[in-house]
């Protein structure tokens, strides 16, 4: 029996969308060309709300507050995913930086997010530099353990009666005039009612097959984990792009880099000494920890910042949710729900600002 939706790419965005679905009653298959989760969404750092929301597109802002609400709930209907609250602290090493802590107080204020101000952030981490002066303490923000997630979310769609078919490479599509009818695989045709791709930066060429042009592109991003013992931090801290991320046994992620290398997702020399030492100059108190590993993303990035989320004009049976850059982790939820609610004819929200034609 041919399933009545295929979802291409197995990251945390086709897992989520393939778990929605199938709750639907559709009949899903979930195709991921090499193991589950280990793309984009394995190399994140799991971090729940935007870096510099503030400086967002307003449509992509009101998405990630949004998803951010419900990410409680989806976190208690997964498995082993670790979702915790612990809170950001962002640090003033300089103009720029207390421009963005600016920025950041006023938008979250604006929304009734509470922000706390602080003079001296060796006080609450004691790994920082005693000399660092003034930041911003939000409190209210939570993480996961982002490279479970994608895995969890494949188990509980299975339990659905999702089909998920790792190593399974998507080659083309398959057409009549006017509508794409499934897919070509590495393993054989996948006959569709509707085909979603999620497939992060390797969606343009693909889509590129049947006359579809979007404007993605992979930004790599490396990632370096210490080895710490539990609460040596207990907040994640950010200043500029960079961050320290705790998580629950005392591993650190430390990143991360932005960098358009194509599709070559190895670590460097260059970029995890510069990750090292721009965290050991804000944190000297990580100088000492064993690094364990290190790896690298390719972050599926559009010019605007805006995501792909709908229907390519003049061409039915095809849907799009991709694009969402170092945002997917928080949007997968939200993004969810707003694919089943296109299938059914009823997007909840303007999906104008996203439209694959923009």
């Amino acid at each position: 029996m041919h399933p009545d939706i295929a979802v291409v790419g197995g990251g945390i965005i086709g897992t989520a969308v393939a778990r929605e679905v199938a709750r639907t009653g559709s009949r899903v298959v979930l195709l991921e060309r090499g193991d589950v989760g280990r793309e984009a969404s394995w190399a994140a750092a799991g971090l729940l709300t935007p870096i510099h929301i503030a400086d967002y597109p307003a449509p992509l802002a009101d998405l990630c507050v949004r998803a951010a609400g419900l990410w409680p709930a989806f976190a208690a209907d997964l498995h082993d995913v670790e979702f915790r609250t612990n809170g950001v602290l962002m640090l003033a090493r300089d103009e720029i930086d207390r421009q963005a802590i600016n920025a950041i107080s006023a938008f979250r204020r604006t929304h009734g997010q509470p922000v706390e101000p602080v003079d001296v952030p060796r006080e609450l981490e004691s790994v920082l530099d005693p000399a660092l002066r003034g930041g911003l303490l939000i409190p209210g923000i939570a993480q996961v353990r982002n490279n479970r997630v994608p895995r969890a979310l494949a188990e509980s769609a299975a339990k659905l009666g999702v089909d998920v078919r790792p190593n399974c490479e998507v080659t083309g599509f398959m057409r009549v005039p006017g509508r794409i009818t499934g897919v070509k695989t590495s393993r054989g045709d996948v006959i569709a009612r509707e085909t979603i791709v999620c497939s992060g930066a390797w969606g343009a060429d693909l889509l590129e097959t049947v006359g579809v042009r979007v404007d993605l592109h992979p930004v790599r991003g490396q990632i370096v984990l210490l080895d710490g013992p539990p609460d040596l931090v207990r907040r994640v801290f950010l200043w500029g792009d960079r961050y320290v991320v705790p998580r629950a046994d005392g591993r650190l992620l430390v990143g991360t880099t932005m960098e358009e290398s194509g599709f070559d997702k190895r670590t460097t020399a260059a970029g995890v000494a510069a990750i090292l030492a721009r965290a050991i100059e804000v944190a000297p108190g990580l100088a000492g920890l064993p690094v364990i590993t290190s790896w690298a993303g390719l972050r599926p990035a559009t010019r605007d910042r805006l995501p792909y989320i709908g229907r390519p004009p003049g061409l039915d049976g095809l849907v799009l949710a991709t694009g969402m850059y170092r945002n997917g982790v928080l949007l997968a939820p939200l993004i969810a729900r707003l694919v089943c609610e296109l299938l059914a004819g009823s997007p909840s929200l303007d999906l104008g600002p996203f439209r694959v034609e923009r």
